[in-house]
């Protein structure tokens, strides 16, 4: 029987080890090129890359890539309110990208920087059918409930590692509703995994297939 994967559910770094299954971010200007044949990918317009593009011109470019068998999760897509662009352009591209989710019935990964209430809202009125996992969640326990009962998933990188308040906000989170990640950041998701089970008090292979139940469920 084949071990339980280590799942990196956003990363930027594409990483040869057998026993983890990695999911790659793509944004604009990034090529899947770089990717070997059957690397899954998610695939998305950052807000930070808004200026970049026409709303208009959007279509076609997700169109094109969102086709391909290895896309399995549109993003990371959201809205951030320490960039310059306004925010209700970044809704609209944001809105669209979701119109794409439900379209092609994909899960989508979430960037959301001091726009909670934003991102609330447009859940309500933009259901996908399809999970949303936000990810790199480094909030409180209030915003985490909440987003529970949004129906989000919350994936967890770094900060787990070194910040106790979220320590704190994590052990009190439900297991099947949490995903790992190492986003941009140089560490190995297996640290992440570990410190996560030291504080659920589990076992690590219970967490792995945990969070593989989860991916199941996702995507």
């Amino acid at each position: 029987m084949a071990s339980i994967p280590y799942i990196d559910i956003h990363t930027h770094q594409v990483d040869s080890d057998p026993e983890i299954l990695s999911i790659i971010n793509m944004t604009i200007g990034e090529s899947k090129i770089e990717l070997n044949k059957d690397q899954a990918y998610s695939i998305g317009i950052h807000p930070w890359d808004i200026e970049k593009l026409e709303i208009d011109s959007i279509d076609n470019y997700l169109e094109v890539l969102s086709a391909d068998k290895n896309n399995i999760a549109i993003g990371e897509i959201g809205l951030d309110k320490l960039i310059g662009t306004d925010i209700s352009i970044q809704e609209k591209f944001f809105i669209a990208q979701l119109q794409l989710a439900k379209l092609k019935q994909k899960p989508v990964i979430i960037h959301c920087v001091k726009s909670q209430e934003e991102l609330l809202r447009i859940k309500q009125g933009n259901e996908t059918g399809t999970e949303w996992i936000f990810h790199g969640y480094n909030k409180s326990l209030q915003l985490a409930e909440d987003l529970l009962k949004f129906g989000f998933f919350l994936s967890f990188g770094e900060s787990l590692l070194r910040n106790e308040k979220l320590q704190n906000v994590f052990q009190k989170l439900p297991l099947d509703k949490i995903f790992l990640e190492t986003d941009d950041k140089h560490i190995n998701v297996r640290e992440v995994y570990q410190k996560a089970a030291e504080l659920k008090g589990i076992n690590i292979e219970v967490l792995k297939k945990q969070i593989l139940l989860n991916y199941l469920k996702c995507f």
